[in-house]
C-alpha cells in the first residue's frame, strides 16, 4: 500500500450515531491523530474508542494491519443500504478493494448528517458512492459477525457521567412545509407581453396563473416528501450505529465480566484450600504442643542441654512456647479478618450479580434493535409509498398545467376558441380540485413518520445514555472487585508467610526423627573417613616396608657387582630409601559436637523408630545386618557409589608378599629385622569396610524414612506381622486338613470293621440300591472335569453314582467292586474334590 495516499476511515459516535469520516495518509494513521480530528466534537482527554469485535481499545499497530482496514472496508459495505453484494462468487477481499476503489475520489467531510437540530445539514460522504447502486436498499441490521467486519466507535466519557445533561431532542426537518403563496412567472406571452391587455385574456391568465400555483405548491409537498424521506432514512442509520455501538459497550462489559468471574473463581479455589488448611493449623496447635510434651529428648541430647546450663527433658522444650502462642494469637486475627473480607468481597459480587439483570437487558437491547428494523421497514413502505403518490400528483399538476398553457395560447392566437377554452379549462379546474387536498393529507401522514422516527431517535438516545451509564457503573464496580481481589490475595500471600513459623511445629516431629538420622549419617560418615584414612595409611606403610626390604635385598644381593659408576653418575638415587609418606589430613572436628545417639533410635511417643539396627561392629554379622545387602548396586545414589569408590581404593593387594619379616635400611646396621604383621593391615581394611556399609546403611535408612515417613524398622515389623498371619493361617490350615483326615480315617475304619462283621454280604451287583458293602459295576462315560476318565456306576435309578478316581490307577474297560465308603456331592463346575 501507497504510504502517501490518504486512507479514509469512519468513527461512529455511539451517543448520537453520526459517521465522522476522517482520511490520512497511512503513514500518519494513528490513534492520536484520530483523536485529534475528533476533538471538535468530543475533548480528547473524555474520547473514548473501542475496535471491534472483539471490542477492545485501539492500538496503532492494530489500526495499521491490512486485516483490520479491510475488515473496516466490509463494516462500510454492510452500513450502506444501497450497497447489494454482487451474486457472482466473488471474495470479500476483491468486494472491499473495488468499494475502497470508489472511495478515492470522494468527497469528505468533517462531519455527517446532524439531525440533532432544527436544520437539516445532509452532506454527502464517500458512504453514498459505493461500488453497485440500485434503487433498491436492503434492510438494515441484517449481518452477523461471521462476514468478518469491523467498526470504529467513540464515546464520550462525560456523556457517561451521572451529571451529563440530557442529550438535545432530535428535530428532522422540514417540519413544515410552506407553501408558495404566489405562482411562479408565466410562460405565456400576450401580444409581446407576459401581461395580458384584453379583458379575455385576463380571463385566461387567471385559470393559467391558478394552475402556475397549484403547480407550485405541489412542488413544495412533492419535495417536501424527497427531504423527510431522506431525513428519516439518515436517522434510521444512525439509529442503527447506536444499536452497534450498544453491542459493542455490552461486548467490552462482557469481557470484564467473564474476567471478574474467572478470577473469583481461581481466587476461591484457592482461598478456600488455604482456609481450611490455615485453620486446622490454628485449630490443631494445642494438641500439637501436647504431642510434643509427649515425645523425650534422646538422652545425650538432654546431656548436652545440661552442659549449657538448660533443663529440655521432651520436644516441647525445645520450642518458644510462649512467643508461638502469640503468634498463633496475631495469625488468628489475621485469619479471622481475612474471612471477613472475603465474605464482604464475596457479597459484593452477589450484589452485583442480582443487581444486574443481564437477560432483561438483553431483552430490551433486542425490543430496541426490532424497534429501529420496524422503523426502517416503515420508512420503507409507507414513506416511500407517500413519496411516489406525492411525485405522481406532482406529474399530473405539471401536466395539467401544460395543458392549461396549450389551451390558452390556442386562445390568444384564435379568437374563436376562446369560448371553448374556457370549457376546458373550467372542466379541468374541477378534475384537479382534489390534487393538492391530496397531497396535504400524504404530507400530513409523512409527518406523522417523520416525527415517529424523530422522537423514537430521542428515546433511543436516552435509553442510549442510561445503558452506557449502566454499563460504566458496573464496569467500574468490577474494577473495584478485582482491586479487591488483588488486594485479597495479597494478604493470603503475607498469611500463607505468617503460618509457615506456626507450621513448623507441625514438622517437628518428623523433622526430630530426620535430625536423628542425619546425625547417625553424619557420625557414620566421619567413622567411615577415619577408617579409609587409617587403612590407608597402614597400606602406604605395610608397601614402604616391603619396598625397603626389596631394595636391601637388591644391594645385597646384585647391586654388590654393580660398579661406581652406576650409583655416583647413573642413578645417584639407586642406595638411598624410599620416601616416607606422611600426608597431613585435616581434623574431623565435626565428629567432636555430634552426639552420639548409639545404635537404637530415640523413644518417641509414636513407637515409631527412627532407626534402628545400625551397626558398626567389625564382623561378618554386620555385613549380613545391613540394609546394602538387599539393594542392587545399580540403585545406589550418588553418596553411595562415592563411598564404594572409596572402598575400592582400601581394597586388599593380593600381590603381598606372604613373607612377614621386611628388612629395613632406615636406622638398622648389620642384619637388623623389623617384624610387621600382614594381619594387622588387614584388620584395619576390613574395619574400614565396616564403617563404609554402616555409612551406606545410614544412607539408606534416612533415604527411606525421607520418601515413606517411617522408619526402616516399620517396615520390619510390618513384614514380621504378616509372616506371623501367613504362618497362623496355614497352621490353622494344616490343622482343619489334618482333623478331617481324622475323620475320614474313622469312618474308614468304622465301614471296614461293618463289612467284616457284616456276614450277609451279597455277591450279586446292585443296580437301584447301593449301599456299603453292595457289589457294583462302573462303566467309562468319558472324562470328568479334571481330564482323567469317569466312570459310572450301572444303575436305574437317581442320583448317578460316580466311582472316585483316587481307586482307579490306570485305564481300564470296566471296574466291579464293592462298595466301601460313599459321599454325596452337589454337580457344579469341577474341582479337586469334586470333578463331576
Amino acid at each position: 500500500m501507497n504510504s502517501s495516499a490518504n486512507l479514509q476511515i469512519r468513527v461512529l459516535a455511539a451517543s448520537t450515531g453520526v459517521c465522522y469520516p476522517i482520511s490520512l495518509p497511512i503513514n500518519e494513521l494513528t490513534i492520536k491523530n484520530i483523536q485529534r480530528h475528533l476533538a471538535a466534537v468530543i475533548p480528547k482527554e473524555d474520547q473514548i474508542l473501542l475496535l471491534g469485535p472483539p471490542y477492545k481499545v485501539p492500538k496503532d499497530l492494530s489500526i495499521r494491519s491490512n486485516d483490520t482496514l479491510a475488515a473496516l472496508r466490509i463494516g462500510d459495505m454492510e452500513d450502506d443500504p444501497t450497497y447489494l453484494e454482487p451474486t457472482s462468487n466473488t471474495t470479500t477481499q476483491t468486494l472491499s478493494e473495488n468499494y475502497n476503489a470508489d472511495h478515492k475520489n470522494a468527497p469528505v467531510s468533517g462531519t455527517g448528517t446532524n439531525t440533532t437540530s432544527g436544520t437539516s445539514t445532509t452532506t454527502t460522504t464517500a458512504m453514498a458512492m459505493a461500488m453497485t447502486k440500485t434503487n433498491q436498499r436492503k434492510a438494515i441490521l441484517g449481518t452477523t459477525e461471521k462476514t468478518g467486519s469491523r467498526r470504529l466507535f467513540l464515546f464520550s466519557k462525560q456523556a457517561l457521567s451521572d451529571s451529563a445533561p440530557d442529550p438535545l431532542p432530535c428535530a428532522l426537518s422540514p417540519l413544515d412545509v410552506h407553501l408558495p403563496t404566489a405562482p411562479d412567472p408565466s410562460p405565456i406571452m400576450y401580444n409581446n407581453s407576459t401581461e395580458p391587455s384584453s379583458p379575455l385574456h385576463q380571463a385566461l391568465s387567471i385559470y393559467e396563473r391558478r394552475f402556475m400555483l397549484h403547480l407550485c405548491q405541489g412542488r413544495a409537498y412533492a419535495d417536501a416528501a424527497d427531504l423527510r424521506l431522506d431525513s428519516c432514512r439518515n436517522c434510521i442509520l444512525e439509529q442503527a450505529v447506536m444499536v452497534r455501538a450498544l453491542r459493542a459497550a455490552v461486548s467490552n462489559l462482557s469481557d470484564h465480566w467473564n474476567n471478574a468471574t474467572r478470577t473469583r473463581a481461581d481466587f476461591t479455589a484457592l482461598y478456600m484450600e488455604k482456609s481450611d488448611e490455615h485453620g486446622k493449623i490454628l485449630n490443631g496447635l494445642d494438641g500439637v504442643l501436647e504431642d510434643l510434651s509427649n515425645i523425650p529428648l534422646h538422652k545425650e541430647l538432654k546431656t548436652i542441654a545440661r552442659m549449657n546450663g538448660r533443663v529440655m527433658e521432651t520436644l516441647l522444650d525445645t520450642v518458644p512456647v510462649e512467643r508461638e502462642k502469640r503468634w498463633a494469637a496475631q495469625c488468628q486475627t489475621s485469619y479471622a479478618r481475612l474471612q471477613s473480607l472475603y465474605e464482604e468481597l464475596m457479597g459484593e459480587f452477589e450484589n452485583l450479580i442480582s443487581s444486574s439483570n443481564r437477560e432483561e437487558e438483553a431483552r430490551s437491547d433486542l425490543e430496541a434493535e426490532d424497534l429501529v428494523k420496524g422503523l426502517d421497514k416503515e420508512v420503507e413502505e409507507v414513506m416511500v409509498g407517500l413519496r411516489d403518490e406525492q411525485a405522481d400528483m406532482l406529474d399530473r399538476l405539471t401536466n395539467d398545467h401544460v395543458g392549461v398553457v396549450s389551451v390558452v395560447l390556442n386562445a390568444v392566437h384564435d379568437e374563436t376558441r376562446v369560448q371553448a377554452a374556457f370549457t376546458t379549462l373550467e372542466s379541468m379546474s374541477k378534475a384537479s380540485t382534489n390534487i393538492l387536498p391530496s397531497m396535504e393529507a400524504d404530507d400530513l401522514k409523512l409527518k406523522e413518520v417523520m416525527v415517529k422516527v424523530s422522537g423514537a431517535k430521542t428515546a433511543a438516545m436516552k435509553r442510549m445514555n442510561v445503558r452506557l451509564r449502566q454499563i460504566s457503573q458496573a464496569q467500574l464496580k468490577i474494577q473495584r472487585l478485582l482491586k479487591g481481589v488483588s488486594g485479597l490475595r495479597a494478604a493470603l500471600v503475607q498469611q500463607c508467610d505468617d503460618m509457615t513459623h506456626i507450621e513448623h511445629l507441625f514438622e517437628l516431629t518428623a523433622a526430630y526423627r530426620c535430625f536423628i538420622s542425619e546425625i547417625k549419617r553424619r557420625r557414620s560418615y566421619g567413622d567411615a573417613v577415619t577408617a579409609i584414612s587409617n587403612a590407608m595409611f597402614e597400606r602406604l606403610a605395610a608397601m614402604r616396608n616391603d619396598e625397603v626390604k626389596s631394595r636391601e635385598q637388591f644391594l645385597r644381593g646384585s647391586g654388590r657387582h654393580l660398579m661406581p659408576s652406576f650409583y655416583e653418575m647413573f642413578v645417584p638415587t639407586l642406595a638411598t630409601q624410599p620416601p616416607l609418606f606422611n600426608p597431613q589430613l585435616p581434623a574431623m572436628v565435626e565428629l567432636d559436637s555430634l552426639p552420639d545417639f548409639g545404635d537404637m533410635d530415640a523413644s518417641m511417643s509414636s513407637g515409631t523408630p527412627v532407626q534402628r539396627n545400625v551397626s558398626t561392629s567389625v564382623g561378618e554379622a554386620n555385613v549380613d545386618s545391613s540394609l546394602t545387602e538387599s539393594v542392587p548396586r545399580n540403585e545406589v545414589d550418588e553418596p553411595e557409589a562415592t563411598s564404594s569408590m572409596s572402598r575400592l581404593s582400601v581394597g586388599k593387594n593380593e600381590s603381598a608378599p606372604d613373607s612377614r619379616l621386611i628388612v629395613s635400611a632406615e636406622g638398622q646396621s648389620g642384619h637388623d629385622i623389623v617384624v610387621n604383621s600382614q594381619n594387622e593391615v588387614v584388620k584395619v581394611e576390613q574395619e574400614a569396610e565396616n564403617k563404609i556399609l554402616a555409612y551406606e546403611n545410614a544412607i539408606l535408612r534416612q533415604k527411606v524414612e525421607e520418601l515413606s515417613g517411617h522408619s526402616p524398622q516399620a517396615y520390619i515389623d510390618k513384614a514380621n506381622e504378616e509372616d506371623r498371619v501367613i504362618k497362623q493361617e496355614e497352621d490353622e490350615k494344616s490343622t482343619t486338613i489334618q482333623q478331617e483326615l481324622e475323620t475320614l480315617k474313622k469312618e474308614l475304619e468304622e465301614a471296614k470293621t461293618a463289612l467284616l462283621n457284616n456276614d450277609k454280604l451279597a455277591d450279586k451287583i446292585s443296580h437301584s440300591s447301593f449301599q456299603v458293602g453292595d457289589v457294583a459295576l462302573f462303566m467309562p462315560t468319558g472324562k470328568n472335569a479334571g481330564g482323567k476318565k469317569a466312570y459310572l456306576a450301572f444303575h436305574s435309578n437317581c442320583p448317578h453314582r460316580y466311582l472316585s478316581t483316587d481307586n482307579i490307577e490306570k485305564s481300564r474297560d470296566y471296574v466291579l467292586g464293592r462298595i466301601v465308603y460313599q459321599d454325596e456331592l452337589v454337580a457344579g463346575g469341577g474341582s479337586d474334590q469334586n470333578p463331576h
